[in-house]
């Protein structure tokens, strides 16, 4: 039984870009079908094709051209009204290219953009955790290089009926913006995502973007990776590495902050709470 569709679309493709982002909207029931329907009245409402950010900010260029500064403003904060209105959550992932080869080193993952297709697993696993056995699919824009590791991946994974089950693995597809339009609400989220994290390269706070605190009205699942994060991944492989059921019991209190505190505790306190872990089993 399928109980939701999750659509990912991905920004910060350009050679210039530091960051890739990598993010999306999960839909339950006939939520995405009822998103669908509103949103394709918006654009007919704005004589829109569709809804693509890039284009928003091109003053008297694109598919808003035609549109007042006003109007376009008025399009871009009922779309945002859609998406509150239907989506479960979102998610927005991202990683520091120049620290892609640190944070992966020992792993099998060759391009960034697979990477963080893989991370949706585990976030639909947390999002859906301790409901009943179902499926969900994932849904991805169709031509993003690293596509073809993603998908081996998900096949992989797929084939063992455990890991299906826990991930809750449907189907794992691509298509348009044009064909499903929920992956223009997708683009929204990475464009804004990819925006904030460079105002937080520029040395802002993260999450102070105009851009990316309009969309907090939906629960947001946001994580970086770059060369700190791939410190702390190394220190859990050396560590925790060796005891795969440990290290996922362990996942459930494991926010960055907790991590830290917990390499800087030293092996007394990684001896705690394996043996706290070793008496509940």
């Amino acid at each position: 039984m399928v109980i939701a569709e999750a659509f990912f679309d991905e920004s910060g493709t350009n050679d210039d870009d530091k960051n890739l982002c990598l993010g999306g909207y999960v839909f339950e029931g006939e939520s995405s079908v009822a998103f669908e329907v509103e949103w394709k009245e918006m654009l007919g409402r704005y004589g829109l094709q569709y809804f693509h950010m890039r284009e928003f900010r091109q003053q008297g260029k694109g598919v808003f051209q035609h549109l007042s500064v006003e109007e376009r403003q008025a399009s871009l904060d009922e779309a945002i009204k859609i998406i509150e209105k239907h989506a479960t959550c979102g998610f927005a992932f991202s990683i520091d290219k120049e620290d892609f080869g640190y944070v992966t080193e020992g792993s099998p993952w060759k391009k960034e953009y697979a990477f963080l297709a893989n991370q949706t697993f585990y976030g639909i696993e947390e999002t859906f955790k301790g409901r009943e056995a179902s499926a969900v699919n994932y849904v991805f824009e169709s031509g993003a290089e690293g596509w073809g590791e993603a998908e081996r991946v998900f096949k992989e994974t797929k084939k063992q009926p455990e890991l299906e089950a826990k991930y809750r693995l449907g189907e794992f597809r691509r298509e348009s913006k044009e064909g499903a339009v929920q992956l223009q609400a997708a683009d929204l989220l990475v464009w804004s995502t990819l925006r904030d994290r460079r105002k937080v390269d520029e040395g802002q706070r993260l999450g102070k973007s105009t851009e990316f605190n309009r969309l907090k009205g939906v629960r947001l699942h946001v994580h970086h990776w770059d060369g700190e994060a791939g410190v702390m991944i190394r220190w859990v492989r050396q560590v925790l590495g060796n005891d795969p059921a440990f290290l996922e019991w362990l996942q459930a209190a494991a926010t960055p902050k907790f991590l830290t505190w917990l390499k800087a505790a030293g092996p007394m306190a990684v001896n705690y709470f394996r043996e706290r872990f070793k008496e509940g089993r």
